[in-house]
């Protein structure tokens, strides 16, 4: 496995979306490959998941990262996880353990418990959408706050969903 720069890896974010009674018309696909095709963004894992009215399961899942990357991505992953047991063998085994874990699920993908399981809390007629995105286009601004000592205190990403719900709990205190 290649030596991997973690200046070269981009901030990593999962978004999970339920969609009741979906209309797939293409056009998420048609935006997400817009980004990719901008290089804002990777897409090291995703998969959609849909159970029609009878309770039948479609699923497809999406990767733009190779199987080397794959690996060298768990391994960066698990390392961070095995660094907050302060560690370092810990964190070496647990980078080992992710590595082959996902490099396990690249060959292989989800297999059809997976699928079972995660089509179980989706009700008949709905859909789900979860994809683990790389955003590419912080790179060069995430690594210029770090040459200048800088240290990520909170991120997050404020929908109009996310501030409704703000508003009723204060209304409701």
């Amino acid at each position: 496995m290649d030596k991997l720069n973690l200046k070269d890896i981009g901030p990593l974010q999962v978004l999970a979306v339920a969609f009741q009674k979906p209309d797939f018309t293409g056009k998420i696909r048609e935006e997400l490959q817009k980004l990719r095709d901008q290089k804002f963004i990777r897409i090291v894992d995703g998969i959609v998941v849909q159970k029609n009215e009878s309770g039948e399961i479609a699923a497809l899942e999406e990767s733009d990262i190779t199987k080397d990357e794959s690996k060298m991505f768990g391994a960066v992953i698990g390392g961070w996880i095995g660094l907050g047991s302060g560690d370092t063998q810990t964190s070496m085994k647990t980078s080992e353990e992710m590595a082959e874990a996902f490099q396990e699920r690249y060959e292989y993908g989800l297999d059809k418990e997976d699928l079972k399981d995660m089509a179980d809390h989706i009700p008949n007629g709905d859909a789900a959408l979860v994809l683990l995105i790389e955003h590419r286009w912080l790179i060069p601004l995430r690594n210029a706050m770090r040459e200048a000592g800088g240290t990520l205190l909170s991120q997050d990403f404020l929908s109009p969903e996310l501030l409704m719900s703000v508003g009723a709990s204060a209304a409701a205190a």
